[in-house]
């Protein structure tokens, strides 16, 4: 049964990142640019909601 959930899991990941890449690229950049700035959650914040807009607009 764990196998089942751990599957299961697996395929809502890849379903949400499908679905929402901008907003998990984003993310990603901003934590990079944030981290080298001093401030990696405010970075992945900006870039998350940057590219959340990107994807409501598509």
């Amino acid at each position: 049964m764990n196998r089942f959930y751990s599957a299961v899991a697996a395929l809502l990941c890849a379903a949400f990142i499908l679905s929402a890449c901008a907003t998990v690229a984003g993310g990603m950049v901003g934590g990079g640019v944030g981290r080298m700035a001093g401030d990696e959650q405010a970075g992945r914040m900006i870039g998350a909601g940057i590219g959340m807009m990107i994807d409501i607009s598509d």
